[in-house]
């Protein structure tokens, strides 16, 4: 692109300005939209480990406390424990009965 622009211009130096501003331009989207996305991912894996952190705590704990503790409903909050043990922040199993964490011991 500046390429492009320096030819127009008869290879003057004067063109490199604008074209360097227009890549600049077109490039600020990309970044803005990666910046995004990583700020996404690192508040949900914020999230995640705070959620193992509570589990690990509690050793054994509910869904339904768990909800109460977060704030949301119970199914969301077995959800957040299923993903929080899925990614490895906490150890252990839930059991689908009593809908309870039970934390593993040993590795």
């Amino acid at each position: 692109m500046i390429a492009a622009f320096a030819v127009a211009a008869g290879g003057t130096t004067a063109a490199l300005a604008p074209a360097a501003g227009l890549c600049a331009g077109i490039a600020l989207f990309p970044a803005l939209a990666f910046a995004w996305l990583y700020w996404q991912a690192h508040r949900r894996d914020r999230g995640l480990a705070q959620v193992g952190a509570l589990l690990e705590g509690y050793g054994e704990v509910s869904a339904a406390t768990m909800g109460e503790r977060l704030g949301r409903p119970e199914d969301e909050a077995e959800q957040l424990m299923a993903l929080s043990i899925r990614e490895g922040y906490a150890r252990g199993r839930i059991d689908p009965k009593t809908h309870t964490f039970r934390k593993s011991e040993g590795p």
